[in-house]
């Protein structure tokens, strides 16, 4: 978006100045969308490593030094009204500005735990250092706390709460602090005041707060290591664990450290000055008090950022994006949280929790936070979640751009006026994160058992795995319509019926076109019709009118396809292998279910007169699993080496043809790639040996042409025993082009008449 002066307010200033920005009576406030304060030692460190190494860049006399932390967006706030100071919403910088307020926390308490470290010293220059450590403390304390005055009377407040559980005010009565952040801070400072030794945050149970005192106390022994004992820390002693460069007691005389001293103008005279810095130079006894007094001056004055602020929250959000700041990206679903706050609110409810927006809200949290933690991989999922949810509700076409969805869920909201329908919304939004997480998600796939009966497990396994590894998932919000009905009646035939039927849509139209060329069109379309609509208020389309909608879509002229003889004479030539390898194992797999090798057409499948059973039930999800036919490989490879027919590399698309390919254990075939036809042939038979003694016989006929088998592979083979899918193979004797079109034909076939019935034909 264009950077609009009318539209916000920029400016690179240190971080004392951002604490106490507007007059200082300023009060930064983490809306309840934030995430809590989650920082870990890795991310403390690197803030910390940071400082420290431009702080010991003043050693060089020929250079200023500060050190950029990047930027913070802020938005006005009127939502505090006990509260007197300007309130400023923090969109990005909790995690910096939180962090760099515990950092002052610990100055101030190794401040006033050292400050007799002077005895050293000559008593002028301790007078003077004492001035320099009473003035240092009280900016330090400005940054961690506030001050309000009326009437003659100063009341102190945190400079960062959390909304809504806390309350700033004038009033002590009124004020209340409930968060962490807040509890924090508002112990400390009854610490200060009290000018008590040492400050002991109150231990809790609560995560939050735990999670301050404990980085309080890792930034407290880093500083203590780092700064106050520096290089006088013994070989017998722990070792700060931040890595920069250190200032010794004779750096002190250099100008850059020596100008950060903000009371050396108490000294009269410049050859009383040179006498006091000269004084601390030459006493080590007293270094460690003079890096953190040196230290803390850096972190107020040399630490920048650029505070961004405006009155429009969605503007924030974009300036956000846009600037592509340090912090990570809210997500859309978390800007749009209080959004429904702020609804329940207006309907009576003062407290989010236990409403029916926040039972939602907890539903969707959950199938997204704790099935993806890490906050770049639940960005995505958030994303695609949404794409799925706008196809879901109202056949809406959403972009995967930030901005875009945020608008989306914003604006959708907004125009429902009847309240139950915004329950509805997010109702279906958390419905929709839920489908996802159950059958998109592969670990939760293989847990469909728990769900389903034993018959329809397996296909909604193997379809939604296979969905999953073909990357539709434009699919989703057709199966979730589904889904929702199946939720409601519990009957689950017509549910794994539909996904069955997607399925053969999927494999016979990306057969064709090997590509996802207008496909995601056709289920585009296919919701502007299904879309479920607010209450479920449109009717969902029957099997068969789903059915019918899909066979339209494969005899579009661009497809043309109304039979078996269609389809198989327009797949036939096309480079599968070079296209999809799911899509090539799923032929496969529907290819050889059922089948055995018709021993009168030498590397041909028939189904004709052959009795059902386990071992040849391909189409079957442990199969899918099975690291037996893990990998696709091509029988004759891509690029002839020698002992190939030469018809096979006439045209180049006949090696990626489907009667080429066959599936191998993961990674066995790299060992045999490229060998001619005479010797493959040998391991292929090794691997559909019918007993132990004729396996190894074959290994070794196969060791002696140079062929090696990996261990795992022979391992496999003893406990899950020969690879049946290969049979049909073993006994070609020549492989040629006329064998891969025969392969290919019959291959395509058979998976027509496994697949096609599940589509109506």
């Amino acid at each position: 978006m264009p950077l609009d002066s009318d539209i916000f307010d920029a400016i690179a200033d240190n971080f004392e100045n951002t604490m106490n920005c507007h007059n200082g009576n300023v009060g930064f406030r983490i809306p309840e969308y934030q995430r809590t304060y989650d920082w870990n030692k890795e991310n403390i460190k690197r803030l910390l490593e940071d400082c420290l190494n431009g702080f010991y860049y003043l050693t060089n006399p020929s250079r200023e030094s500060y050190t950029f932390l990047g930027t913070i967006i802020l938005v006005s706030e009127r939502s505090e009204p006990s509260f007197d100071g300007t309130s400023l919403s923090v969109v990005d910088g909790q995690q910096r500005l939180t962090t760099l307020i515990l950092l002052c926390c610990v100055l101030i308490e190794e401040l006033s735990i050292r400050e007799d470290d002077t005895s050293s010293l000559q008593e002028s220059t301790i007078s003077w250092i004492k001035k320099e450590v009473e003035f240092i403390l009280e900016r330090l304390y400005n940054c961690v706390i506030g001050q309000l005055h009326s009437r003659g009377q100063t009341a102190g407040f945190p400079r960062v709460v959390r909304f809504p559980e806390d309350n700033r005010a004038f009033s002590y009565s009124e004020a209340e602090y409930r968060s962490g952040i807040a509890k924090f801070l508002s112990d400390f400072s009854k610490y200060y005041l009290q000018d008590t030794s040492a400050f002991t945050p109150v231990q809790t149970e609560e995560a939050d707060i735990h999670r301050f005192f404990q980085n309080y106390e890792y930034i407290k022994n880093q500083v203590n290591l780092g700064i106050y004992k520096g290089d006088d820390i013994q070989e017998t002693e722990d070792k700060s664990e931040l890595e920069h460069n250190q200032i010794s007691h004779k750096d002190f005389q250099k100008t850059g450290l020596r100008n950060l001293f903000g009371k050396l103008d108490t000294l009269s005279g410049q050859s009383t000055i040179n006498r006091a810095i000269s004084d601390i130079a030459n006493n080590p006894e007293s270094s460690g008090l003079i890096r953190i007094i040196l230290f803390s001056h850096y972190v107020l004055k040399s630490v920048i950022l650029t505070r961004v602020e405006t009155d429009d929250e969605d503007a924030a959000f974009d300036i956000f994006d846009s600037l592509n700041t340090t912090g990570e990206p809210l997500t859309a679903i978390e800007t749009f949280k209080p959004r429904v706050m702020s609804f329940e609110r207006e309907n009576g409810n003062m407290s989010f929790s236990g409403t029916e927006s926040a039972r939602q809200f907890e539903r969707l949290e959950e199938n997204l936070n704790q099935i993806y933690p890490d906050t770049d991989k639940r960005q995505k999922e958030t994303k695609d979640l949404l794409v799925t949810f706008a196809l879901y509700l109202e056949g809406h076409k959403l972009p995967l751009n930030l901005a875009s969805q945020r608008a989306y869920l914003r604006t959708k909201f907004e125009e429902i006026t009847n309240p139950s329908h915004k329950h509805q919304m997010v109702q279906s939004l958390a419905d929709i994160a839920e489908f996802r997480q159950t059958y998109w998600n592969r670990d939760s796939i293989r847990t469909l058992d728990s769900i389903h009966h034993n018959d329809n497990s397996n296909w909604l396994k193997l379809c939604c795995t296979f969905i999953s590894e073909m990357r539709t998932s434009l699919a989703l919000p057709i199966i979730a319509r589904y889904w929702e009905q199946y939720r409601q009646d519990k009957v689950e035939d017509t549910f794994v019926d539909a996904v069955k039927a997607l399925t053969a849509f999927l494999v016979l139209r990306r057969s064709i076109t090997g590509s996802t060329s207008g496909i995601d069109s056709d289920f585009r379309k296919t919701m502007g019709t299904l879309c479920a609509e607010l209450n479920d208020s449109n009717a969902l389309l029957s099997l068969e009118e789903l059915v019918g909608i899909l066979q339209n879509y494969l005899a579009a002229s661009r497809i043309r396809v109304e039979s078996k003889e269609t389809w198989v004479s327009r797949v036939w030539e096309v480079p599968l292998a070079e296209r999809s390898r799911p899509l090539c194992r799923f032929l496969l797999f529907a290819a050889s279910h059922n089948a055995l090798q018709d021993g009168e057409n030498p590397g041909l499948l028939k189904r004709e007169n052959v009795i059902p059973s386990d071992q040849l039930t391909f189409l079957n999800y442990s199969k899918w699993l099975d690291d037996k036919y893990a990998t696709v490989e091509h029988v004759a490879p891509v690029s002839s080496s020698g002992g190939w027919d030469s018809g096979i590399y006439q045209m180049s698309r006949t090696c990626h043809m489907i009667g080429n390919i066959i599936l191998l254990p993961q990674k066995e075939n790299s060992s045999v790639g490229n060998a001619p036809w005479n010797k493959k042939i040998l391991f292929y038979r090794a691997l559909v040996a019918k007993t132990e003694d004729d396996r190894d016989s074959q290994i070794e006929q196969a060791k002696n042409e140079g062929l090696t088998f990996r261990k795992q592979t022979i391992d496999l083979l003893k406990d899950q025993g020969r690879l049946d899918m290969l049979d049909s193979i073993a006994n070609v004797t020549e492989w040629t082009k006329e064998i891969i079109q025969k392969r290919t034909k019959n291959i395509l076939e058979l998976a027509w008449d496994e697949i096609a019935p599940w589509l109506g034909y």
